[in-house]
């Protein structure tokens, strides 16, 4: 029942209140990863974008204000990957908090008897049970198609959390394969670890993939999440049965069939 009048409220906003022609052909100029759409899935992906403006909350801190462009951009970019799953996809959670640039988060990290503590800088960050952490800074170098984009990141961990853990496995639509998932990912991010460790401090300019992603299975998924919406080709290349599985999953195949045997 609550399905039912939420769909109803949904086609009545898409109907009076819809993105505004303007506004939207501003944010797809301003993100070349969306060339690649069709012109029906940039319909469904501005109607995901209105209600995703709609139904989630924007806050801001530090001083930060942002104009109906700039949310539209994090909007857009957030329900890139949903495009072929739909905004439910996005429930449990409504809160965005943007910073003006990166923030500092207090680390542990056991080192036998050791603990060492640090500070890091993040560019985005999801609470398991409440908001999506996204610094500004970061979302203006999204988008452009060279392999990072914060706001799919993040997006990509709420996705995964939807199973009830953080481990890099989002719920699969019937008919994927848990085992076929599971071995495409473990493989590839343990040959990333591999190569993380062989090379060291030169691995983030060596590698294709950002070495970030072999920080454990949850960021792995993340990474590659980005890599297959902003540079699909170099995943492919590198790790192409994680590509097929993110096709499979995220219903959409970025380089086309044709071009990945190719």
């Amino acid at each position: 029942m609550f399905s039912f009048f939420r769909n109803r409220r949904r086609r009545k906003l898409l109907a009076e209140r819809p993105l505004k022609p303007e506004l939207w052909n501003q944010v797809l100029e301003q993100h070349p990863i969306l060339t690649r759409l069709t012109e029906a899935e940039r319909a469904s992906l501005r109607d995901l974008t209105t209600l995703f403006l709609a139904e989630k909350q924007f806050e801001t801190v530090q001083g930060l204000e942002l104009d109906e462009v700039q949310k539209a951009s994090i909007a857009v970019q957030a329900c890139l990957p949903i495009l072929h799953l739909g905004l439910d996809w996005y429930q449990g959670w409504r809160t965005l908090i943007l910073t003006p640039r990166e923030f500092k988060e207090k680390r542990r990290d056991p080192d036998g008897a050791l603990v060492h503590e640090y500070d890091e800088e993040l560019g985005g960050e999801v609470m398991e049970l409440g908001p999506v952490f996204l610094s500004w800074r970061d979302i203006e170098d999204s988008g452009w198609g060279d392999g990072y984009n914060v706001v799919i990141h993040e997006m990509a961990h709420k996705l995964d959390l939807r199973s009830g853990d953080y481990d890099g496995c989002p719920p699969l639509h019937r008919g994927m394969s848990y085992q076929e998932w599971g071995q495409s990912f473990r493989q590839a991010y343990e040959d990333l670890r591999r190569k993380v460790t062989r090379l060291g401090k030169r691995a983030e300019k060596a590698l294709a993939i950002d070495p970030y992603a072999a920080t454990d299975p949850a960021e792995f998924f993340a990474v590659c999440s980005e890599y297959f919406f902003e540079d699909a080709k170099v995943l492919f290349r590198e790790y192409p049965e994680v590509y097929r599985q993110l096709a499979l999953f995220y219903r959409q195949d970025p380089i086309g069939a044709k071009a990945a045997e190719g």
